[in-house]
């Protein structure tokens, strides 16, 4: 603190004084040599100059000092050299200087004093006090210091030396040269000067001390004031310097003394002053009220005075001590408003404020962080910087990087004293960034250098920490045991426990580990720390293959945490969820063993190695369970995060390929989507030809080709997969489907050889049954019809239990049908019925006999016998046919909606043979489009289609469905069905039909370009379908109908008169001609 004001009081002070000290010294009596007139002088008295010598003398001595002037200058420039010239020169200068003419006296002065001899009357030390008084009074106080320490050894008065010796001081206290003033301060008090000379220099002798740092003899200087007789405003001035040597030694007990004894002494404004030192004094007493009360006080008498900012502040900051936090806070943020120190500070405390009132490091960063950019330069920019890491470590999203790099920047400032502190919180910050190896190197610094201290066994413990999470984990067991013995109540024992039993388990001690656990079962210890704990139990019991006590604890550990927004970070949470769905797969619960793998790969981008596996398995258990959907999400999930080549998914990826193209080739065999099957299953081969699935994929790739009627590739592979896998676990499917893909091709002879062969080699194959129906196919491929009948009688009687048996039933009456005369076989089983008495040997003749008359065309004599049978076997085990053949009679008579009622009843009996079914739900879309129910149509047609994908009445049905959505009203959705019996190479009526119906759904949206192509297509490109040609011609003229274009239109309908025999065309064509004509 600086005490520039009150030095220059004091300055005026001792000038003051050393005036009236002089004046007394000087001006003591008369001129005592020159006041009587001597014997001698009367004798000279005849001297005439001397008359007015003595005039000057006596106007002197009666003080009429303007007429002892002018007589003592009028007798000089008469008489320079009189003998009574010297006397007459310090007459004339004593004169001017009473009458405050200093500046001509000192010319005078000087004359005397530069001559080697003087009249012995006068006083040469008298001289120098009076010239040197001169000179203070003109202010050339430093002429007259150099005089004083010219002269100061001829001085041996002692009142003289006194005074010059106290101009001295004052001279030098003036100029700030505390060297001196410390030097010649210690002459003056030694001389022993009265009381008051005294105080005034043991105050100038403490003043230059506390000057020249040297508080402590300061103290002694300026307390041996007070047991003066002196003026009290040297006490006061003491004390009030007392007050600042005290605080500079941080004794501010003693300075709060001191402050208070001066302050009564004091007037304005140095009383105010006072006030503000004290203030400040008090506050680091923790005396915050008193210290608000003196500032206060100094800033309603100087609130624009130079300490004003300095006691706004710490009156907020008594204000905060006090817990008031909204007014400190208030006044800390004005203050920091602008540049210099305080501007600093206030923002210093006004974060600090935030964090002691409400814990909101938040605000206390921003704060900070503003107060950083602003004050970079500060003096106080290290505070700022430590406060900002603590606040950054404590903001609700810790910023532990920023905080660090903060705490480098607080080591290098060398004057940081906290380093124990700092180096603790450097520890935490790298410890949080996960940077273990600087974490652990700060702990071991903190437990080297600060041994003592209250964060010592934090340190211990985070070093065990760091260790552990490093891998060092025998180090870190060592570690953490050295902790527990230090501190068995610290909060961090329970977690060095627990990471004992981490230990034991990372290192694969699994009953060790249980053992461990179990007690911290029982506490059930809370924290995010701890949510591993259910993990390390139930992968241990896992690893047992404790298959339900191992989902008891990792379900915990899955509930605990599935809730938390950054699920895919929390560690070891994808392995609880892979372990809890095998061990859920294990104890037969699928559904949640799906439910498990949902989880997982739901929350899980790419962060977890498990990703591969468990999309693969999701993708197999949910296939195998039926949800097709599940299983095709996972799995086509897989292909896409394997196509993104992200490195840590396809090091898990390569095992898991094989298997997911595999169960990815079920799902679109399923789905009937069998192109997409037989490049999944090719693509399993392809990948490792010698994976344990590899036999199967090469299997149903066959089955797929087979499926896509692509008869020739599927027969070829399936031959290439008997050489390749000849001990395939499925053998005689291979050789089934081998043989099915030839007999498509009609290669009768090479389809028979895998027939015979599969019921030659494998007699008890679930496929026999169906090996010798199409062998029977191929007989009667060959025209080997009686060689057919014996092995459908074979069937028969070898697999009466056989789903193939109504088939084959059918097909032999058939045969027979086609062998004889029909009124025959009628008669026959007309009087073989009349001797059956066996209910169920009758009900068999009653059916054949039916489908007699059915085969022979008698539809009506069929029916009746179908519905008859249906009243009287309601519960008949060929229910569905006698269905189907009684709704296929009435079909024939063209009574639809009866028929329909049939088709449907029996679509609606389950266990139906696929065959049948197949029929069927033909019929049973084709009655249904006939009397005008699309929308049953379109259903009937679609379930067709999924579920024969390898029938030779697909096309029929699609066809059938393309027609239902489009008279359904919707031509648009039927363009692409249309379009897709049009890809096909085979050329059949339904090509040119859906050629005509794809012409007429243009039509219908009003498409006429695409319609036009369409027909002119069908008209051009298939002359072997004449009728519908002409149809085709007939569109184009509707279509130019549509568009206004009559004359046209009327040249196509004319066309077809001309060029067309078909009846019905010509038939159309004539009336769109009468309608035009008409119009």
């Amino acid at each position: 603190m600086q005490l520039s004001k009150v030095k220059s009081k004091f300055s005026v002070f001792f000038f003051l004084f050393l005036f009236s000290l002089f004046s007394i010294f000087l001006f003591d009596g008369s001129l005592a040599q020159e006041a009587q007139e001597s014997p001698k002088d009367k004798a000279e008295k005849k001297d005439p100059a001397l008359d007015q010598y003595y005039v000057a003398n006596a106007a002197f001595n009666r003080k009429l000092y303007p007429v002892a002037a002018g007589q003592f200058e009028s007798f000089l420039e008469k008489h320079p050299k009189h003998p009574k010239a010297d006397l007459a020169t310090q007459g004339l200068a004593l004169s001017l200087y009473a009458l405050k003419q200093f500046d001509k006296a000192m010319p005078h002065l000087e004359v005397l004093l530069a001559k080697e001899e003087i009249d012995s009357t006068i006083s040469r030390e008298r001289l120098v006090m009076l010239l040197g008084q001169c000179l203070m009074i003109s202010e050339k106080k430093s002429d007259a210091k150099n005089l004083f320490l010219k002269e100061i050894k001829i001085i041996k008065d002692q009142a003289y030396r006194v005074a010059a010796l106290a101009a001295i001081c004052d001279v030098s206290f003036n100029e700030k040269n505390w060297e001196e003033v410390e030097s010649w301060a210690d002459q003056l008090v030694s001389s022993k000067p009265n009381p008051e000379g005294l105080a005034r220099g043991l105050y100038q002798q403490g003043y230059a001390k506390y000057q020249l740092k040297k508080p402590n003899e300061a103290i002694r200087s300026l307390s041996a004031i007070a047991q003066l007789e002196a003026n009290k405003l040297w006490s006061t001035r003491a004390n009030y310097l007392l007050g600042e040597c005290y605080n500079i030694l941080k004794d501010y007990a003693k300075a709060e003394i001191s402050f208070l004894a001066a302050l009564p002494g004091l007037g304005k404004p140095e009383s105010t002053e006072c006030h503000y030192r004290l203030g400040v004094t008090r506050f680091v007493l923790k005396k915050y009220t008193d210290s608000i009360d003196n500032l206060s006080t100094y800033l309603k008498d100087q609130p624009e005075g130079k300490h004003a900012r300095e006691a706004a502040f710490y009156i907020a900051r008594g204000n905060l001590e006090n817990e008031e936090y909204e007014g400190s806070g208030a006044s800390f943020a004005l203050l920091s408003e602008g540049d210099g120190l305080i501007a600093a500070q206030a923002s210093l405390w006004q974060a600090r404020v935030f964090t002691r009132s409400e814990k909101d490091y938040d605000k206390a960063s921003e704060i900070l962080s503003d107060a950083l950019e602003r004050f970079s330069d500060s003096n106080i920019v290290t505070d700022i910087r430590y406060d900002l890491a603590n606040s950054l470590m404590g903001k609700k999203n810790p910023d532990w990087k920023s905080a660090l790099a903060l705490l480098i920047e607080v080591g290098k400032d060398e004057g940081f004293k906290q380093l124990a502190e700092l180096t603790n919180q450097k520890s935490v910050c790298q410890h949080r960034l996960s940077d273990y190896e600087g974490s652990l190197t700060s702990t071991n610094e903190y437990i080297k250098n600060f041994p003592n201290t209250n964060l010592f066994q934090d340190a211990l413990f985070l070093k065990a920490e760091n260790l552990f999470l490093l891998k060092r984990t025998e180090e870190a067991a060592l570690a953490y045991d050295i902790y527990l013995q230090t501190d068995s109540n610290n909060p961090n024992t329970l977690i060095a426990k627990y990471r004992t039993a981490q230990i034991f388990h990372e290192k694969g001690e699994w009953d060790n580990c249980l053992s461990v656990t179990a007690p911290m079962l029982e506490n059930a210890p809370q924290g995010k720390l701890f949510s591993q704990l259910q993990f390390i139990v139930g992968d241990s019991f896992f690893r047992l293959k404790k298959w339900k006590d191992s989902t008891l604890h990792l379900n915990n550990f899955v509930t605990s945490n599935s809730s938390d927004e950054e699920i895919g970070k929390v560690a070891n949470l994808d392995t609880a969820l892979m372990q809890l769905s095998v061990a859920h797969e294990r104890l037969g619960d699928i559904d949640k063993s799906i439910a498990t793998l949902s989880l997982l790969v739901s929350q899980y981008e790419n962060s977890t190695p498990h990703l591969p596996l468990a999309l693969a398995e999701k993708g197999r258990i949910s296939y195998q369970s039926g949800d097709l959907k599940t299983a095709r999400s996972a799995l086509e999930r897989f292909i896409e995060e394997d196509q993104k080549e992200e490195q840590s998914f396809q090091e898990k990826a390569i095992t898991q390929r094989p298997r997911v193209m595999y169960y990815l080739g079920w799902i679109n065999a399923t789905e009937g989507k069998h192109l997409e099957a037989s490049s999944n299953f090719a693509k399993v081969v392809e990948l490792d030809s010698k994976h344990l699935l590899a036999p199967d994929s090469s299997l149903q790739q066959g089955v797929a080709l087979l499926n896509l009627s692509k008869f020739n590739e599927s027969s070829t592979h399936l031959v290439s997969v008997l050489k390749n896998y000849p001990e395939h676990p499925k053998l005689e499917r291979v050789i089934y489907y081998a043989g099915i893909s030839l007999a498509r091709q009609s290669l009768w002879d090479e389809a028979s050889k895998q027939f015979v062969s599969l019921i030659e080699n494998y007699p008890k194959s679930s496929f026999a049954d169906r090996a010798l129906y199409e062998l029977a196919w191929c007989n009667r491929g060959t025209e080997e019809i009686e060689e057919a009948v014996k092995i459908y009688e074979q069937i028969i009687e070898s697999y009466p239990k056989s789903p193939l048996l109504a088939k084959v039933q059918s097909e032999l009456a058939e045969l027979n049908l086609e062998g004889g005369n029909t009124e025959e076989v009628i008669a026959q089983l007309t009087e073989a019925l009349e001797g059956v008495k066996n209910d169920s040997l009758r009900s068999n003749i009653r059916y054949q006999l039916a489908s007699a008359h059915l085969k022979g065309g008698d539809y009506k004599t069929a029916v009746i016998q179908f519905e008859s049978m249906l009243k009287d076997y309601p519960e008949s085990k060929i229910l569905d046919r006698i269905l189907f053949n009684a709704g296929e009679c009435q079909f024939k008579l063209g009574e639809m909606e009866e028929a329909m009622g049939h088709f449907f009843a029996a679509s609606k009996i389950e266990n139906s043979s696929d065959a049948l079914t197949e029929s069927v739900l033909l019929r049973l879309g084709e009655s249904q489009s006939v009397t005008g129910n699309y929308d049953s149509a379109q259903s009937t047609y679609k379930l067709f289609l999924d579920k024969f994908t390898q029938s030779r009445w697909r096309r029929n049905a699609s066809f059938g469905l393309a027609m239902a959505v489009e008279k359904g009203g919707d031509p648009k959705t039927a363009i692409p069905i249309y379009s897709e019996l049009l890809n096909s190479p085979k050329l059949d009526l339904w090509s040119v039909r859906s050629r005509y119906q794809l012409g007429n759904s243009y039509l219908e949206l009003k498409q006429y370009e695409e319609a036009v192509v369409e027909f002119v297509n069908l008209e051009i490109n298939y002359p072997q379908y004449p009728n519908w040609q002409a149809m085709s011609v007939i569109g184009v003229g509707r279509v130019l109908l549509e568009q206004k274009k009559n004359d046209q239109a009327a040249e196509r309908f004319k066309e077809v008169l001309v060029k067309y025999d078909d009846k019905e065309a010509l038939n159309i064509a004539q009336k769109y001609l009468d309608q035009l004509d008409s119009n």
